[in-house]
This record gives structure tokens, C-alpha cells and sequence, in this order.
């Protein structure tokens, strides 16, 4: 896994992006349950439901943009990523790692998903949909996630200005 952090004036109110990326992995899960279609929020509260949209909407137009088909909303991926904004939220971290040492990969195995190729960008600080795809395309690390054709399904999850969002390609 790499994380890019990136490079920011030294102030607390900040933003924060990080991205990870595993590149192609076997994974022994079978593959979780089919995309739900089009918006959807993994859980959490409405305004992270409707936020959480705008985050599929804008990353699925910038990749048509660019050449690359849209990726296919998979509720498992975004329970999983709901989890994870949830927890970094709960107990004040901000890590593609839980302090226990659960990664992506980890969490997305829970929510029953085999993948071939996954990858996450996470975000803190930022209040808007809009906002967090704008720096997470300013950042090299994460525009590689956002514009890697090789993803087909994603989910994202927001608590408490904590973005999560995960991107993966199913076994098959």
C-alpha cells in the first residue's frame, strides 16, 4: 500500500487528503453483492447520504471527461467505507489504517467483496462534495485512483468531515 500525503502549509485548519492504492491482489472472499445503481450512501446521516452522491456524481463525470467508464456504485464497498469514516470519527484518527491495523483491503474483505485491484482516498476538513474532488484531483496520488479505468465499482462514506472512498474491481 502507498500512502501520498499531501504537502500543505503547516495550519490547523487545513484540509488533509491521503490516498492508498494496493495494485492487482488475489483475494481468496467471494465477491459481496451487486451495485444498487446510481447514489446511495452505505448509511450513515442524510447529509452524508446526499453528500456522498455528489462525491459519485462528480468523480463519475470527471472520469467520463477523461475517457473512462463509470464506476457502478456497490454497496458493499460503500458499507465498508461508511465504517471507516464512522470509526475515524468515533476515535479521532485520520489513516488508511485503524489502530488495530485494519486496512481497506481488510474492510472491504468484511463486507463480503473479492477483488482483484483496490485502492482508497480518504479526506478530512473539507465540507463539501465538491470540495474533496477538487483536492482530491489536485493531488497526483489521488487523481490516480479517481482516473485508474482499471477500478469498476466504488462506494464512499462521510462522518463528521471524514471522507472515505473506495474503489474496486471484482475477481471476475
Amino acid at each position: 500500500m502507498t500512502i501520498r500525503p499531501i504537502l500543505r502549509p503547516a495550519f490547523f485548519a487545513a484540509p488533509l487528503l491521503l490516498a492508498g492504492c494496493v495494485g492487482a491482489m488475489p483475494a481468496p472472499v467471494p465477491e459481496g453483492s451487486a451495485p444498487s445503481g446510481a447514489g446511495g450512501s452505505g448509511g450513515g446521516t442524510m447529509e452524508a447520504s446526499s453528500e456522498t452522491a455528489e462525491v459519485a456524481r462528480l468523480v463519475n463525470e470527471h472520469r467520463a471527461r477523461i475517457g473512462c467508464r463509470a464506476l457502478a456504485w456497490d454497496d458493499a464497498a460503500a458499507r465498508a467505507a461508511q465504517a471507516h469514516s464512522d470509526d475515524m470519527a468515533r476515535r479521532n484518527y485520520f489513516s488508511h489504517t485503524s489502530p488495530e491495523g485494519r486496512t481497506m483491503v481488510d474492510r472491504l474483505r468484511a463486507q463480503g467483496a473479492g477483488y482483484r485491484l483496490v485502492g482508497e482516498n480518504i479526506a478530512m476538513g473539507q465540507s463539501t462534495a465538491r470540495e474533496v474532488v477538487r483536492g482530491w484531483l489536485a493531488s497526483p496520488g489521488h487523481r490516480q485512483n479517481i482516473e485508474n479505468c482499471g477500478y469498476t465499482r466504488h462506494g464512499v462514506g462521510l462522518r463528521s468531515g471524514r471522507w472515505t472512498h473506495l474503489f474496486y474491481t471484482p475477481l471476475q
